[in-house]
């Protein structure tokens, strides 16, 4: 682990994609770099917890793939 939260500076905004028990963990294996964003469906509907995993995963993408394009992101999920 290198990053512990990652994070991204977009603009004059930093994100800290560090939301209690979920984190964006950015790591780096023989030259490979990644970030992960760990997620647990415990709210009330599995769907609406999908939908928002979903969302910042998609933020955080198109904001890795401007400033970082060499990253790959994943989505864990239990």
């Amino acid at each position: 682990m290198t990053n512990d939260p990652f994070i991204l500076r977009w603009g004059a905004r930093d994100l800290y994609i560090d939301l209690g028990a979920q984190k964006l963990i950015a790591a780096e294996k023989s030259g490979h770099k990644i970030a992960v964003e760990v997620k647990s469906f415990i709210g009330a509907s599995p769907v609406t917890d999908l939908e928002k995993a979903l969302g910042q995963y998609i933020l955080y993408y198109d904001i890795l793939n401007r400033l970082e394009p060499d990253r790959r992101l994943y989505l864990a999920i239990r």
